[in-house]
């Protein structure tokens, strides 16, 4: 479960603590994306789930995504908004697990 009151993207489709769900990859989805600062995203598979935050860099804002597993935090580059389909979403969590299934496999 997501934070409370935490937008969440689940089955490519927003879910906002108030209003109807956002398709992935619609107009109203990059647009919600320009005015938002996070979100977390749950992959198809699986019951992980990636937070997504907008940071601000040396040259506009670009959003990045986290995983935390056992007690780490992994990281990856997400882009600006017009980045983040539900392709890229996809691709950014398959990328933090194997980051995650590597680092859980490191020799004591």
């Amino acid at each position: 479960m997501p934070y409370q009151d935490m937008p969440f993207v689940c089955e490519e489709r927003l879910r906002l603590p108030a209003g109807r769900p956002i398709r992935v990859g619609s107009p109203a989805w990059f647009a919600w994306l320009d005015q938002a600062n996070h979100f977390s995203y749950q992959p198809p598979s699986g019951n992980d789930r990636l937070t997504f935050r907008k940071e601000k860099r040396r040259h506009g804002w670009y959003w990045y995504a986290y995983l935390k597993r056992d007690r780490k935090l992994y990281n990856a580059y997400a882009g600006r908004s017009a980045t983040l389909t539900s392709d890229r979403l996809q691709q950014l969590g398959r990328q933090l697990l194997a980051k995650a299934r590597k680092g859980h496999k490191r020799p004591p």
